[in-house]
């Protein structure tokens, strides 16, 4: 049995690294080895702004959970009530998204206002008529 030479061997190591060959990275030059997602954001808001976003945050879960207590028949006025301060609460919460607020994971639970979803027509929903396949505005079928 032979003995090892280590010192070959840590020299022969460190060729094929600088070498970039078994030990370099397998993507071409350029491309990062994680994807975007993974990385931690590079933009983390405003800080006062998150605290207010935190708190209305607190204040639309608390709405949230009076409106599920009120839905009995009995408490339809209340109901109703609860139901508008969660609405508006998503719109207070959209509002400081666009001050500065960065809600981070679970935290972010109001999608982005109408014109800025990718897929969503200004101003809410596209009626169409199914009979003629048009647009109830201007389509065919009028």
């Amino acid at each position: 049995m032979k003995n090892v030479d280590y010192e070959q061997l840590k020299k022969l190591v460190s060729e094929v690294a600088a070498e970039a060959g078994v030990m370099g990275p397998s993507a071409p030059e350029g491309v990062p080895h994680r994807m975007p997602a993974a990385d931690p954001a590079k933009d983390l808001g405003d800080p006062e702004v998150n605290e207010k976003y935190m708190i209305a945050l607190a204040a639309r879960e608390a709405t949230e959970a009076l409106v599920e207590a009120l839905d009995q028949p009995i408490y339809d006025g209340a109901y109703e009530h609860a139901f508008k301060a969660t609405m508006s609460l998503r719109k207070a919460l959209n509002e400081l998204i666009g001050v500065g607020a960065r809600p981070r994971g679970d935290d972010n639970v109001v999608t982005p206002p109408t014109d800025q979803q990718k897929y969503s027509v200004e101003g809410g929903y596209a009626p169409v008529n199914y009979v003629t396949g048009g647009g109830f505005e201007g389509g065919e079928g009028e």
